[in-house]
């Protein structure tokens, strides 16, 4: 059947339907977003007529509200709910849409009192969901009604939030516990930014209110993954549970716990984070910065204007060419396009002219959940003093080859268990070589057969901790082989450790001499 002749047929069976609780209770799963646990279940009502069949809540809710039955019929649906849920496992809570009609009268929401609190099922544990269309059409009588059902532990929620007209004074005034954003703003959540944007505002308006957000309607681990990423706290829909009957309702809470009756809600909303990034910014020891793709600072801190060498106040919503000089400008403007261009990070070592300061600079490209670059995050750390450092330590080494190139010594360390750590710069060597290939070339300049003696006879000093001495050959610095004496002695480093302490020495004059002595008298040992 179709159209009125429908309509004529469900208002003939539904007095029968309602007055004889015909109309039977299923619920859907309310989730946690970042734990998946069950938080809740709506009350939902569904029809099986015998000779209608199924027939769809769109079709037979309007026809009960015309007939005046939606408060009995939804009086109905609390009792046995409530009944049917004391017997389940764990604590989930229960939702029901109520109609304005019965918000609306002082006798029925005593009614609605009693219809819960005639069960087993904790009052605390049940949520009482309104449109906001509700709370227009009688202000003084929706907050008396809000305020007796709170009153009782009873929690409240504003449903299809983003629908309606409800003005935010309202939304204050009535002190909701949860706020449940309407499914047809979750529709194109995933592709349109328009919708993201609004959902971010609604979700951060429901945390700057410290109430829990639900959204409606959601289909997609994509949906989801955005909702996740904006801080909503819970998530209804086909993708976390069809409705189900009250024996699936416990074999999923079996499976799957409830969580617990606290609030949840998200640990980084965008409400919170932008006063957790607010004290970052402030608090920050590097410069903070970030730049929006028209190349304006929407944000910077203190530390960052301090590098930057003016106000903070010239650089916040400032373009990048009215905060630099324009050689400086136009070269931050392009190394941000281009990191805009690629989404990638890119990392500078930065000195304003005519100033001592060195800035490490990093420039980060930020995308949203499209991967759609929406600017670029600055960070910005003075490293003067490293840069100092390192001058004086290749300042220091300069020194050393120049010692080397002018003496026969070079200076060594090692740890306690003999091995090298430390080995003075050789002359001729490129700069900015580590440590590991400077060591790593000494080793490969030893004659083959020296270095295994040598390293046994180190080997067999170390535990005598005695000072060690010993020769060997060795390709010099001008590429000829000479020979080289190790001297070293056992001391007590900085960190209170024990080290070895030696010095290589060119003893090429010393042999030749010492050869010549024993060809002049072969019986004397010239060492």
């Amino acid at each position: 059947m179709r159209g009125s002749r429908q309509a004529d047929a469900l208002r003939q069976r539904i007095v029968d339907a309602v007055c004889h609780e015909k109309i039977f209770p299923v619920y859907q799963p309310i989730v946690c977003l970042r734990s998946g646990a069950v938080h809740s279940l709506e009350v939902l009502a569904r029809w099986t007529d015998p000779e209608l069949g199924p027939v769809p809540p769109d079709d037979f809710i309007p026809i009960a509200l015309e007939a005046s039955l939606l408060p009995l019929l939804t009086l109905n649906l609390v009792r046995r709910a409530c009944a049917e849920a004391s017997a389940w496992p764990g604590v989930p809570r229960l939702a029901f849409n109520v109609p304005p009609s019965l918000l609306q009268d002082a006798p029925a929401v005593r009614l609605l009192v009693e219809a819960i609190s005639g069960s087993a099922f904790p009052q605390e544990r049940v949520c009482i969901e309104m449109t906001e269309d509700e709370l227009i059409e009688d202000d003084a009588t929706a907050e008396k009604a809000l305020g007796y059902l709170k009153s009782h532990g009873i929690r409240v929620a504003l449903d299809d939030f983003g629908t309606g007209f409800s003005n935010l004074v309202r939304l204050s005034r009535f002190g909701f516990d949860e706020l449940k954003i309407d499914g047809s703003l979750i529709q194109r959540l995933a592709t349109d930014r328009e919708s993201r944007k609004v959902v971010s505002a609604v979700i951060g308006l429901g945390h700057s209110l410290e109430v829990a957000v639900v959204a409606e309607g959601v289909e997609t681990e994509a949906q989801a993954s955005v909702l996740r990423e904006l801080g909503c706290d819970f998530a209804q829909g086909w993708l976390t549970g069809r409705p189900m009957s009250s024996h699936d309702v416990i074999a999923l809470l079996t499976a799957t716990p409830a969580s617990t009756l606290s609030t949840g809600l998200a640990p980084l909303s965008p409400y919170l984070r932008q006063h957790q990034l607010s004290s970052l910014y402030t608090g920050a020891p590097v410069g903070l910065a970030f730049l929006s793709p028209d190349m304006r600072y929407s944000a910077a801190n203190t530390e960052f204007a301090r590098m930057v060498g003016r106000p903070l106040s010239e650089i916040v919503d400032a373009h990048v060419s009215q905060v630099y000089a324009p050689g400086i400008a136009e070269w931050i403007l392009r190394e941000s396009r281009q990191i805009l261009g690629d989404g990638t990070t890119s990392t500078v070592e930065f000195r304003f002219p005519d100033r001592d300061e060195t800035f490490l600079v990093v420039g980060t490209c930020v995308t949203d959940e499209t991967a759609q670059a929406i600017g670029v995050s600055v960070v910005a750390i003075d490293i003067t003093d490293r840069k100092h450092a390192e001058e004086e330590i290749r300042a220091r080494e300069a020194i050393y080859r120049g010692a080397v190139e002018l003496g026969p010594n070079v200076a060594w360390v090692s740890d306690g268990d003999g091995k090298l750590t430390y080995i003075s710069p050789a002359p001729h060597e490129p700069e900015g070589g580590t440590m590991d290939a400077r060591m790593a070339a000494w080793y490969a300049r030893m004659d083959p057969d020296d270095r295994m003696r040598v390293h046994a006879e180190w080997l067999a000093a170390i535990p005598t901790q005695d000072a060690f001495e010993t020769r060997f050959r060795l390709r010099w610095f001008d590429d000829r082989w000479r020979w080289v004496s190790s001297r070293a002695v056992l001391r007590t480093t900085a960190d209170g450790g024990r080290g070895w302490f030696g010095v290589f020495t060119d003893i090429s004059r010393q042999v030749e001499l010492e050869e010549q002595l024993a060809r002049i008298d072969p019986g004397i040992d010239a060492r």
